[in-house]
């Protein structure tokens, strides 16, 4: 379904005729969810997270007719084929995604000759780096060389306007190397070098506690990352109700459980950092009410995929639309209102 969707996006954008009908039926915006940040404009709250549409094959019809904003990759120095095994269940008692992708991807010279394909869209584009899925990268040295390379091409091919720093991916070998703190200063010094102009977001995984968390945030406020995006997936299996059907696979999962677990670390990271870094919410959102429960907590954007996979497209509409209707239930005008408001007295 994965790669039929790709393909059929890729028709849709193809004609004029199918092109004008899906922003009809799909798209929608509202004056209350405009938002000005990292220096850049968010017509939407949320936006397609990076994982979708690995090898950028899609970005005029995600972009322009359904998401304002979007990530893709994630994309790495060097190519990485499929898990050539099944590699996306969707579990519908227990509303969660199965991922064992294995960080596919055509690598950096591919995506960078996507997106030149692309300069002239108007809405922001985030670009997700994470290390090559390879056995050598388990070394620090190689790691961290390995990130600096795919950094170092998007921004001397001038490419994207926000980069995702992918620390916490799963599905790669050595996972979540760099939410070791001197392995992540070790990282964050190295990217320093570069000068980079456009805005730098960390993405965390989601199985922090807080005495593991604040040292990460230290980190990236000394080092002036711009946001963090919280979270990646889990391996926690604990609430799965068909556990027992794939127990033997090596996987990750995203959906309804991250929805709550996550709260602690938005609500730290806002509480500690909120004048520091953007927030970022992932995974889990499913409809207004999620979305707008994280707003509250304190995030400003939020990055939607696994919601839309079990639901299809129209829910994004769907959630832009009540957002505004919640906002209003609240008496508010403006979305940079709700943000923190479950904190405040």
């Amino acid at each position: 379904m994965h790669d039929l969707f790709g393909r059929f996006g890729h028709w849709l954008w193809t004609y004029k005729l199918t092109r004008s009908l899906t922003r009809r039926m799909f798209f929608w915006t509202h004056p209350a969810l405009h938002q000005s940040l990292f220096g850049l404009s968010f017509q939407q709250p949320v936006w397609l997270a990076a994982w979708f549409d690995k090898d950028i094959l899609l970005p005029n019809i995600i972009w322009a007719v359904w998401f304002w904003f979007a990530s893709v990759g994630s994309i790495t120095a060097q190519p990485y084929a499929w898990n050539p095994w099944k590699k996306l269940f969707r579990l519908k008692q227990s509303s969660w995604l199965i991922v064992y992708y294995w960080l596919k991807n055509k690598w950096v010279s591919y995506a960078c000759n996507q997106l030149k394909q692309y300069h002239h869209c108007t809405v922001p584009l985030a670009v997700s780096i994470a290390k090559t899925n390879c056995h050598a990268t388990t070394d620090p040295d190689v790691w961290t060389q390995d990130y600096m390379e795919t950094l170092t091409r998007c921004i001397h091919e001038w490419v994207g306007d926000i980069y995702e720093i992918n620390i916490s991916c799963p599905n790669s070998f050595g996972w979540e190397d760099f939410t070791h703190p001197r392995l992540l200063e070790w990282l964050l010094q190295e990217i320093n070098t570069l000068h980079c102009t456009k805005p730098i977001v960390l993405k965390l995984p989601v199985d922090l506690d807080r005495d593991n968390l604040k040292p990460l945030l230290e980190i990236a406020k000394h080092y002036h990352i711009n946001g963090v995006i919280i979270s990646n997936l889990t391996k926690d299996r604990t609430w799965l109700q068909e556990k027992n059907t794939i127990e033997d696979i090596p996987w990750w999962v995203s959906g309804k459980i991250l929805t709550d677990r996550s709260n602690y670390l938005i609500w730290e990271t806002y509480k500690h950092y909120g004048d520091d870094f953007v927030i970022i919410w992932v995974w889990g959102i499913f409809t207004a009410q999620d979305a707008y429960k994280k707003i509250k907590q304190g995030a400003s954007l939020l990055q939607l995929i696994t919601g839309m996979i079990f639901a299809w497209p129209q829910r994004i509409a769907q959630i832009h639309q009540w957002i505004v209707k919640l906002l209003h239930q609240d008496w508010y005008t403006h979305i940079s209102q709700a943000i923190w408001a479950a904190h405040r007295g």
